[in-house]
């Protein structure tokens, strides 16, 4: 998933923008339309969608980062010793999102609410185990840091795709398999502010909960662990714009892709993850006897 500021028009600073790289990426990357508006997305870092401003963003911030490693190279080179510090030189991660300078995450005190929209999955046992898999996976979270999830059991069989009374719901979609469940950001507008559960999340060989504890991380504002410095190279090349690195790079966060011998099937909560979730929202809430005024 990437980070975007916001949802901005496309021919907002279109001189700031390699327009080959913008009309690269829409070529290149996957397309899914999500049904109840029927807006086409593109699959951005495996699973998180965009939709065509998010996309002129995001190639705006790769272009910018590519110039930018083209100066390094050439002050690296250049006989005047010059050297610029590359960007996002440092090995620290969990990962974090800057806006405006400032590290995202929700307000003290919100309470993620979320339903499991039964209506959309296809089998009643496919949305029996999502029911279970989001109870020990927000479960995991909240022992973990200072951040409140809570199933509105009440609301799972609503008609709608976005009903009234949850901060996001969980729902089945058929993309084909070009993702295994996708997230959002605490920044992301509320009409984008859902998890997606892809009938392959069924058969795949990661730990099922383990997969929606990786995408509530980035519910709760984490990027991908692999985008920094001391990952296998042969991990997915992402974007680091606006982030901010939490603790040390670890190979076996819950935010880590499987690839290049790192990350762990089992998608489990390190000790890293454990330091730099706490950084942002502070100890789990159960370490507390909490008073109301």
């Amino acid at each position: 998933m990437i980070a975007t500021n916001g949802h901005t028009p496309r021919n907002a600073d279109a001189s700031a923008v390699d327009p080959d790289l913008f009309d690269e990426l829409k070529n290149q990357l996957k397309r899914v339309k999500i049904d109840e508006d029927d807006t086409e997305y593109w699959r951005v870092e495996s699973d998180y969608l965009m939709d065509e401003d998010q996309l002129f963003i995001y190639s705006q911030q790769r272009a910018a980062a590519n110039a930018q490693q083209k100066a390094n190279a050439l002050a690296e080179a250049s006989p005047s010793g010059n050297i610029l510090t590359p960007i996002g030189d440092n090995e620290q991660s969990l990962v974090g999102i800057l806006q405006h300078g400032k590290i995202i995450r929700w307000n003290a005190g919100t309470v993620l609410t979320y339903c499991v929209l039964r209506r959309t999955f296809p089998k009643q046992a496919w949305y029996d185990e999502t029911v279970a898999t989001m109870k020990q996976a927000t479960a995991d979270w909240q022992a973990t840091c200072g951040i409140s999830f809570s199933h509105r059991a009440d609301l799972d069989s609503s008609e709608g795709v976005r009903p009234q009374g949850v901060v996001f719901p969980v729902r089945f979609i058929d993309a084909g398999g070009q993702f295994i469940a996708a997230a959002f950001f605490p920044h992301d507008p509320p009409d984008r502010r859902r998890v997606l559960i892809d009938p392959s999340y069924f058969s795949t060989n990661f730990d099922h909960v383990g997969v929606l504890r990786h995408e509530l991380g980035h519910v709760l504002g984490f990027r991908h662990e692999h985008i920094q410095s001391g990952a296998p190279p042969i991990c997915p090349d992402e974007d680091k714009t606006d982030t901010f690195d939490l603790t040390n790079y670890d190979p076996r966060s819950v935010m880590h892709y499987f690839c290049g011998g790192a990350g762990r099937r089992e998608l489990t909560i390190s000790d890293s993850d454990r330091s730099g979730s706490q950084s942002v929202y502070g100890p789990p809430l159960s370490n507390f006897d909490l008073m109301d005024p």
